[in-house]
Protein backbone atom coordinates (compact mmCIF):
# COMPACT_ATOMS: atom_id res chain seq x y z
CA UNK A 1 0.00 0.00 0.00
CA UNK A 2 1.08 3.59 -0.61
CA UNK A 3 1.05 5.74 2.50
CA UNK A 4 1.49 9.49 2.63
CA UNK A 5 4.69 10.55 4.42
CA UNK A 6 3.69 11.99 7.79
CA UNK A 7 5.44 13.99 10.49
CA UNK A 8 4.79 12.22 13.79
CA UNK A 9 4.91 14.66 16.71
CA UNK A 10 5.49 13.12 20.15
CA UNK A 11 5.28 15.57 23.06
CA UNK A 12 3.61 15.43 26.48
CA UNK A 13 2.93 19.20 26.35
CA UNK A 14 -0.47 19.54 24.70
CA UNK A 15 -0.02 23.18 23.77
CA UNK A 16 3.34 22.49 22.12
CA UNK A 17 1.95 19.40 20.43
CA UNK A 18 -1.01 21.25 18.94
CA UNK A 19 1.07 24.24 17.86
CA UNK A 20 3.62 22.00 16.13
CA UNK A 21 0.93 20.11 14.25
CA UNK A 22 -0.74 23.36 13.20
CA UNK A 23 2.60 24.79 12.04
CA UNK A 24 3.55 21.66 10.12
CA UNK A 25 0.19 21.45 8.40
CA UNK A 26 0.40 25.16 7.51
CA UNK A 27 3.79 24.42 5.94
CA UNK A 28 2.21 21.64 3.90
CA UNK A 29 3.22 18.55 5.86
CA UNK A 30 0.67 15.94 6.98
CA UNK A 31 1.12 15.64 10.76
CA UNK A 32 -0.18 13.49 13.58
CA UNK A 33 0.41 14.00 17.29
CA UNK A 34 0.94 11.67 20.27
CA UNK A 35 0.90 12.58 23.95
CA UNK A 36 3.48 10.01 25.04
CA UNK A 37 6.22 7.72 23.79
CA UNK A 38 4.07 4.69 24.62
CA UNK A 39 1.14 6.01 22.61
CA UNK A 40 3.29 6.40 19.52
CA UNK A 41 4.98 3.04 20.03
CA UNK A 42 1.63 1.26 20.18
CA UNK A 43 0.49 3.05 17.03
CA UNK A 44 3.52 2.88 14.76
CA UNK A 45 3.97 0.24 12.06
CA UNK A 46 7.15 0.16 9.90
CA UNK A 47 5.38 0.51 6.51
CA UNK A 48 4.29 4.02 7.54
CA UNK A 49 6.73 6.55 6.01
CA UNK A 50 7.64 9.87 7.55
CA UNK A 51 9.77 11.26 10.34
CA UNK A 52 9.63 11.92 14.07
CA UNK A 53 9.58 15.23 15.92
CA UNK A 54 10.36 14.18 19.48
CA UNK A 55 10.38 16.01 22.78
CA UNK A 56 13.45 14.84 24.66
CA UNK A 57 12.11 15.07 28.21
CA UNK A 58 8.83 13.20 28.74
CA UNK A 59 7.58 11.23 31.75
CA UNK A 60 7.89 7.42 31.88
CA UNK A 61 9.84 7.18 28.63
CA UNK A 62 11.94 9.97 27.13
CA UNK A 63 12.12 10.78 23.46
CA UNK A 64 15.63 9.34 23.29
CA UNK A 65 14.56 6.11 24.99
CA UNK A 66 11.66 5.77 22.55
CA UNK A 67 13.93 6.28 19.56
CA UNK A 68 16.47 3.75 20.83
CA UNK A 69 13.64 1.24 21.35
CA UNK A 70 12.38 1.77 17.80
CA UNK A 71 15.89 1.23 16.40
CA UNK A 72 16.29 -2.01 18.37
CA UNK A 73 12.98 -3.25 16.94
CA UNK A 74 14.00 -2.38 13.39
CA UNK A 75 11.51 0.49 13.16
CA UNK A 76 13.78 3.10 11.67
CA UNK A 77 12.59 6.68 11.17
CA UNK A 78 14.64 9.88 10.91
CA UNK A 79 14.11 11.99 14.02
CA UNK A 80 14.30 15.60 15.08
CA UNK A 81 14.72 15.99 18.84
CA UNK A 82 13.29 19.16 20.35
CA UNK A 83 13.82 20.35 23.91
CA UNK A 84 13.63 23.47 26.03
CA UNK A 85 16.65 22.22 27.98
CA UNK A 86 20.01 22.81 26.34
CA UNK A 87 21.94 19.66 27.22
CA UNK A 88 25.11 18.79 25.30
CA UNK A 89 25.28 15.18 26.51
CA UNK A 90 21.66 14.58 25.49
CA UNK A 91 22.35 16.07 22.07
CA UNK A 92 25.35 13.79 21.58
CA UNK A 93 23.32 10.73 22.63
CA UNK A 94 20.54 11.72 20.24
CA UNK A 95 22.91 12.03 17.29
CA UNK A 96 24.58 8.70 18.10
CA UNK A 97 21.20 6.98 18.14
CA UNK A 98 20.56 8.10 14.56
CA UNK A 99 18.77 11.43 14.99
CA UNK A 100 19.41 13.91 12.23
CA UNK A 101 18.84 17.07 14.27
CA UNK A 102 18.59 18.45 17.77
CA UNK A 103 16.73 21.75 18.18
CA UNK A 104 16.36 23.90 21.26
CA UNK A 105 13.13 25.81 21.90
CA UNK A 106 12.38 28.40 20.72
CA UNK A 107 13.45 27.66 17.13
CA UNK A 108 12.92 29.41 13.82
CA UNK A 109 10.04 28.21 11.66
CA UNK A 110 12.33 28.03 8.62
CA UNK A 111 14.81 25.88 10.54
CA UNK A 112 12.14 23.34 11.43
CA UNK A 113 10.86 23.40 7.85
CA UNK A 114 14.28 22.56 6.43
CA UNK A 115 14.95 19.84 9.00
CA UNK A 116 11.62 18.17 8.29
CA UNK A 117 12.27 18.28 4.53
CA UNK A 118 15.66 16.67 5.08
CA UNK A 119 14.20 14.00 7.36
CA UNK A 120 11.44 13.05 4.91
CA UNK A 121 13.95 12.89 2.05
CA UNK A 122 16.18 10.61 4.11
CA UNK A 123 13.27 8.33 4.98
CA UNK A 124 12.32 8.10 1.29
CA UNK A 125 15.92 7.21 0.39
CA UNK A 126 16.03 4.49 3.07
CA UNK A 127 12.78 3.00 1.80
CA UNK A 128 13.92 3.04 -1.84
CA UNK A 129 17.08 1.16 -0.90
CA UNK A 130 15.11 -1.39 1.10
CA UNK A 131 12.65 -1.88 -1.80
CA UNK A 132 15.52 -2.35 -4.25
CA UNK A 133 17.14 -4.93 -2.00
CA UNK A 134 13.87 -6.83 -1.56
CA UNK A 135 13.30 -6.95 -5.32
CA UNK A 136 16.80 -8.36 -5.89
CA UNK A 137 16.55 -10.66 -2.88
CA UNK A 138 13.26 -12.13 -4.17
CA UNK A 139 14.90 -12.98 -7.48
CA UNK A 140 17.93 -14.57 -5.80
CA UNK A 141 15.61 -16.53 -3.48
CA UNK A 142 13.92 -18.10 -6.52
CA UNK A 143 17.13 -19.93 -7.47
CA UNK A 144 17.51 -23.62 -6.75
CA UNK A 145 20.76 -25.35 -5.73
CA UNK A 146 21.85 -25.93 -9.33
CA UNK A 147 21.19 -22.30 -10.24
CA UNK A 148 23.24 -21.10 -7.27
CA UNK A 149 26.08 -23.44 -8.20
CA UNK A 150 26.09 -22.02 -11.73
CA UNK A 151 26.03 -18.46 -10.42
CA UNK A 152 29.00 -19.10 -8.13
CA UNK A 153 31.08 -20.40 -11.05
CA UNK A 154 30.11 -17.41 -13.17
CA UNK A 155 31.13 -15.02 -10.39
CA UNK A 156 34.50 -16.77 -10.21
CA UNK A 157 34.97 -15.93 -13.89
CA UNK A 158 34.88 -19.54 -15.10
CA UNK A 159 34.38 -20.12 -18.83
CA UNK A 160 31.80 -22.59 -20.16
CA UNK A 161 34.64 -25.04 -20.86
CA UNK A 162 36.00 -24.83 -17.32
CA UNK A 163 32.53 -25.13 -15.80
CA UNK A 164 31.75 -28.16 -17.94
CA UNK A 165 34.97 -29.87 -16.84
CA UNK A 166 34.51 -29.09 -13.15
CA UNK A 167 30.82 -30.07 -13.08
CA UNK A 168 31.23 -33.12 -15.33
CA UNK A 169 28.63 -31.93 -17.82
CA UNK A 170 28.72 -30.83 -21.46
CA UNK A 171 29.33 -27.26 -22.56
CA UNK A 172 25.83 -27.31 -24.05
CA UNK A 173 24.46 -28.16 -20.59
CA UNK A 174 26.40 -25.23 -19.15
CA UNK A 175 24.91 -22.92 -21.78
CA UNK A 176 21.42 -24.15 -20.87
CA UNK A 177 22.14 -23.55 -17.18
CA UNK A 178 23.30 -20.00 -17.88
CA UNK A 179 20.22 -19.28 -20.00
CA UNK A 180 17.87 -20.59 -17.29
CA UNK A 181 19.68 -18.56 -14.64
CA UNK A 182 19.40 -15.36 -16.67
CA UNK A 183 15.67 -15.94 -17.24
CA UNK A 184 15.06 -16.42 -13.51
CA UNK A 185 17.02 -13.31 -12.60
CA UNK A 186 15.42 -11.31 -15.43
CA UNK A 187 18.70 -10.16 -16.97
CA UNK A 188 19.75 -10.04 -20.61
CA UNK A 189 23.53 -10.11 -20.46
CA UNK A 190 26.36 -11.64 -18.47
CA UNK A 191 27.45 -8.18 -17.29
CA UNK A 192 23.94 -7.45 -15.99
CA UNK A 193 23.85 -10.84 -14.25
CA UNK A 194 27.15 -10.22 -12.46
CA UNK A 195 26.13 -6.67 -11.51
CA UNK A 196 22.86 -7.92 -9.98
CA UNK A 197 24.58 -10.70 -8.01
CA UNK A 198 27.30 -8.41 -6.67
CA UNK A 199 24.74 -5.71 -5.79
CA UNK A 200 22.74 -8.30 -3.86
CA UNK A 201 25.77 -9.35 -1.84
CA UNK A 202 26.69 -5.77 -1.00
CA UNK A 203 23.13 -4.88 0.04
CA UNK A 204 22.88 -8.09 2.09
CA UNK A 205 26.06 -7.16 3.96
CA UNK A 206 24.68 -3.65 4.63
CA UNK A 207 21.41 -5.15 5.85
CA UNK A 208 23.24 -7.61 8.14
CA UNK A 209 25.43 -4.82 9.52
CA UNK A 210 22.35 -2.70 10.26
CA UNK A 211 20.71 -5.62 12.07
CA UNK A 212 23.80 -6.15 14.23
CA UNK A 213 23.94 -2.43 15.03
CA UNK A 214 20.40 -2.59 16.42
Amino acid sequence: MDFQPTVFVVDDDRQMRDSLVMLLETLGFPARSFASAGEFHRFYDPPLPGCLVLDVRMPRQTGLELYEQLIREGKRLPAIFITAHADVSTAVSAMKSGAIEFLEKPFEQETLLQRVKNALALDAAWRRREAEFKAVDDRIASLNARDRETLEWILRGASNKVMAARLFISERAVEMRRARLMRKLQVESLAELIDLAVTHRVLAEISDASAVAR
